[in-house]
């Protein structure tokens, strides 16, 4: 079947397009009683009224003392977990104590006696004081680069892993995207410090495993000590500022060709922007590891287009259609950083058929095309959906995996017109 395409009208409103994480149940016990003893039931004790603050003073004053020993501490231990128990707010810092006690990890102890609130007695300091702190080293930087210290790694890395596991807490990851997250996390162990290194492997299987309880106790656990912040004065302050301009909503800017320019770190709504009817051309990239979706909406919410939805790292360009002017925002879904630049401007030196348009991956490119009987030649080499339309209003291919293949269509008038491809590979388009 032919079909008759119309040019887009080329005043800018060219582009008016329409686009597209008890014990009971044994036996009782035979008791023997001599013939005059009187059977009574003892009384349980109550329980003493205690603190875990109260309980974790008591090591820190007895530990390396002649008073201390080690059945001592195990019971303060099981007394400190019994505790933990009864808390909804420390239940893990608690269980954490205990298990520094146990183990005579004084210095742990002070730290998270401290965190609870307690006040490290002064014969406790002088005693144990806190260990002079190792000197940092430097990983040699790449050449022009800027150097980079094991603690900046470990910042960067932990913080990403911590992104992965709060996407897996959020949404509801297929297996395949969790088997992928763990995967990540494994691979940034060597970069972690050690005394974490066991707990971001625990999260990593959890995730794996769909163990939302465990990813969430490891997750709470793990979050106060990666922010993403480097450890040198000169990066931490840069961090400080690119989180800031991140927790805040993108402010978009007018260039002067009048692209506009959002940027943002993970789920994101941006602030309004201005939009003219026509066509809109959204070139993203995005640095996380799962989900990548991106929503349009006009200012009313009424109008929801969805533009990308992509796995891991992305970039590509979308088409869509703007029906009339007005505000309109990006709604983000990320696990990383992302950007997004919006234009509504058609490229210089377009060619004129015949031509050959190439590329790679999701891409939206324009060709002048003459009234006539046109012969569109189509390939793709990849695993996924290979879709490409002309104007948003004719359909030349929808296809999964590689393809080749050709279609004729009648073009109704000389003008330019806009291919949108979606594609994960190569692709070309040949027009005859």
């Amino acid at each position: 079947m032919k079909t008759n395409l119309v040019k887009i009208t080329m005043a800018f409103a060219l582009l008016c397009l329409p686009v597209a994480i008890t014990g009971c149940g044994g036996s009782p016990a035979d008791v023997t009683q001599s013939a005059t003893a009187t059977a009574t039931t003892t009384p349980t004790p109550p329980l003493a009224n205690y603190s875990v603050e109260d309980k974790t003073l008591e090591y820190l004053e007895s530990f390396g003392t002649s008073s201390w020993n080690t059945e001592a501490s195990k019971d303060i231990a099981e007394k400190i977990r019994v505790k933990a128990r009864e808390s909804e707010e420390d239940k893990y810092t608690y269980l954490e104590i205990a298990d520094s006690i146990e183990k005579d990890d004084i210095q742990n102890v002070k730290k998270l006696f401290t965190k609870i609130g307690g006040v490290i007695p002064a014969s406790v300091v002088s005693r144990y004081p806190d260990p002079t702190p190792t000197p940092v080293p430097t990983v040699e930087p790449a050449e022009g680069g800027e150097i980079v210290t094991y603690s900046d790694l470990d910042q960067e890395f932990g913080a990403r892993a911590l992104n992965l596991a709060k996407n897996f807490l959020e949404k509801d990851l297929s297996q395949e995207i969790r088997d992928e997250a763990q995967e990540v996390i494994l691979k940034s162990l060597e970069f972690l410090t050690k005394e974490n290194q066991s707990k971001f492997k625990e999260m990593a299987i959890a995730i794996q495993k769909d163990d939302k309880a465990t990813v969430e106790k490891l997750y709470t656990e793990l979050l106060p000590l990666y922010q993403g912040i480097p450890a040198s004065a000169a990066a931490a302050s840069a961090a400080a500022a690119s989180a800031a301009a991140a927790s805040a909503a993108p402010e978009p800017v007018a260039a002067p060709d009048d692209i506009i320019h959002l940027k943002g770190k993970s789920d994101q709504a941006t602030d309004f922007f201005n939009l003219k009817s026509g066509i809109a051309i959204v070139e993203a990239t995005d640095a996380g590891d799962s989900n990548f979706v991106i929503y349009l909406y006009d200012e009313t919410g009424n109008s929801k287009e969805m533009l990308v939805n992509e796995i891991g790292p992305y970039k590509g360009k979308s088409l869509v259609v703007i029906p009339e002017d007005g505000k309109y925002m990006l709604n983000v879904e990320s696990d990383g950083s992302w950007k997004a630049d919006i234009t509504q401007s058609i490229p210089d030196n377009i060619k004129s058929a015949p031509v050959k348009l190439t590329g790679k991956g999701n891409d939206v490119v324009f060709a002048r095309l003459q009234s006539k009987l046109t012969r569109f030649t189509s390939k793709h080499v990849g695993e996924s959906n290979f879709v490409v339309k002309v104007n948003d209003s004719l359909l030349l291919v929808n296809e999964v995996g590689n393809y080749s293949g050709s279609t004729a269509e009648s073009i109704e008038s000389d003008g330019i017109y806009v291919f949108a491809v979606e594609a994960d590979g190569q692709w070309s388009i040949n027009i005859e």
